[in-house]
């Protein structure tokens, strides 16, 4: 998705610009909607091409794609919602990472101190 307006601008023939009307679809809720199963499915059905690396669809059927699009404050509401639960995932992606980390120089530490006889490995066999 790309704000603003670029008059001059050049498309691949795989790509395509599609002009909203704002008071009916915010941008936003239409990138969730082109991301999702059920929209990527329903392109999935309408491309067509010679080969499975080389698929094309029409920007008719991008554009006449049965999408629900409710009323713009229902879609603010669902966006917020969206917001809120990728923020709590992107904390809980953070804290696995740091966890893992955490685990990966213990593990180093555990295996040096093994290595140099500061721990005595064969004490607990």
């Amino acid at each position: 998705m790309v704000s603003g307006d670029y008059p001059r601008l050049m498309l691949s023939d795989k790509l395509y610009a599609l002009a909203l009307d704002e008071s009916k679809a915010l941008p936003r809720y239409v990138a969730h909607l082109m991301a999702s199963r059920r929209v990527r499915d329903l392109i999935e059905v309408a491309a067509s091409g010679a080969s499975s690396s080389m698929l094309n669809i029409s920007r008719d059927d991008i554009v006449n794609l049965p999408m629900d699009v409710p009323e713009p404050a229902e879609q603010r509401r669902i966006l917020n919602h969206l917001d809120r639960e990728t923020a709590e995932i992107d904390i809980l992606i953070a804290k696995t990472q740091r966890h893992i980390e955490l685990a990966k120089e213990r593990r180093s530490a555990l295996i040096t101190a093994a290595v140099t006889g500061q721990i005595d490995i064969m004490k607990g066999a």
